[in-house]
């Protein structure tokens, strides 16, 4: 399947809503359609409606049904223009600027489309971390006056592989609090502990990872240039991290990190594969649950 690699080869791959369809399509249902309610294979395409017609059943499905894009009124080539923002833009792209960009008549509106995609780029809890692991935690939020560290922030802890002329894949989630069960915890569920070894700093919270069954190596960190070399791919992470978050969105809310982390580590993990990732994402979406506005902002990170 072809993939557009620039904005020129996006509008020319998808100059109107039918080609969208045709695409979306072929993602959902790379073997051919499917029936949801009988499994048959056989169907026949209302293009009044754009609805997908079981020949045995005579069940009707859209090809956004069940998906992210579930009962979207925003037409598909904004869609497909959200999907290219956040998988080939490394910095990808505020909902304000894409609101400005495509002309959708609310912030809220863009809001929603861009979170609704980030929320198919969770990692796969079977996919683990292997070899020689960094982790760390930091604070992402701005200054409070007469406040200690990370009170009134929103903590995150890394996991990052360690190879040997750079970084491997790598993990970020919200923690509510930088204690050891949280951040244990965390890291024992993003490495395969059979096959990895953990380096961390000498922090007293992560010592109850020798007594779990992991292979811990602290290195008691100290300050200065010689400690940020100990830990040196989870500290270009969590640099990395600050400066996009800060550069694009110029700050986000606590409730939603963890979308923003997902869609940070989703690119980060494909970096060499940059060429793809607008595939990428819309098949993510396509295989996501529905996400309501209610339930969107219902939902809490950590």
């Amino acid at each position: 399947m072809q993939f557009p690699k620039t904005l020129l080869d996006l509008q020319a791959q998808f100059p109107d809503e039918e080609s969208c369809w045709a695409y979306l399509r072929r993602v959902r249902w790379p073997r051919g359609f499917v029936c949801p309610r009988c499994d048959s294979r056989r169907s026949h395409f209302l293009a009044t409606r754009r609805l997908e017609q079981c020949s045995r059943c005579r069940y009707q499905a859209s090809v956004t049904a069940g998906t992210v894009l579930h009962g979207t009124r925003v037409s598909l080539r904004v869609w497909f223009l959200g999907a290219f923002f956040l998988g080939r833009h490394k910095k990808g792209i505020s909902a304000l600027q894409f609101q400005r960009d495509t002309g959708l008549g609310s912030y809220q509106t863009a809001w929603c489309l861009l979170h609704k995609l980030r929320s198919g780029l969770a990692r796969n809890p079977a996919d683990r971390l292997t070899g020689p692991v960094e982790a760390d935690e930091t604070y992402l939020g701005g200054y409070h006056r007469g406040r200690g560290r990370g009170l009134g922030k929103t903590g995150v802890a890394v996991a990052v592989e360690r190879r040997e002329k750079g970084a491997g894949k790598a993990r970020l989630e919200v923690v509510r609090r930088a204690t050891s069960e949280e951040l244990c915890a965390f890291i024992r569920g993003a490495i395969d502990a059979r096959r990895t070894e953990v380096f961390t700093d000498g922090w007293a919270a992560y010592h109850r990872l020798g007594k779990e069954g992991v292979s811990h190596h602290p290195e008691v960190a100290g300050k200065g240039p010689a400690a940020a070399e100990k830990l040196a791919w989870a500290h270009t992470i969590f640099g990395n991290l600050k400066g996009w978050i800060h550069g694009t969105f110029h700050g986000v809310s606590g409730k939603y990190v963890q979308l923003y982390l997902d869609e940070f580590i989703y690119r980060f993990d494909r970096r060499w594969r940059e060429d793809q990732l607008f595939g990428f994402v819309l098949r993510r979406a396509t295989r996501s649950q529905p996400l309501p506005f209610h339930r969107l902002t219902a939902e809490r990170s950590g």
